[in-house]
């Protein structure tokens, strides 16, 4: 693909939080909150950073959206009203396959 098209491509593999612990309840909370929205095609990448107080998420919007800036702050306000003490990244990636 790279030498192709110049495009590096990458592969992840993402755990699912599960049983009675903060991780997965953080985990669900947020990913409830990001389902509700239709603009948003995925969710992947949930990091939990307990030391830290810190949440990470990735999320993947559909071609419909053109402010991502508008869609990451919203997303962001939106996970720190359920979690205040911490702190709430969104970080948007692209699906290139459409």
């Amino acid at each position: 693909m790279y030498e192709r098209h110049g495009i590096i491509m990458t592969v992840g593999v993402y755990a699912i939080s599960t049983g009675e612990n903060r991780r997965a309840e953080l985990q669900n909370m947020v990913m409830q909150t990001l389902a509700k929205h239709k603009e948003i095609t995925q969710v992947h990448g949930f990091y939990f950073f307990e030391k830290e107080n810190r949440i990470s998420v990735d999320v993947v919007p559909d071609i419909s959206v053109h402010d991502e800036a508008s869609l990451s702050s919203t997303l962001t306000s939106e996970i720190k009203a359920l979690v205040p003490d911490y702190e709430v990244t969104i970080v948007i990636d692209h699906n290139y396959s459409a």
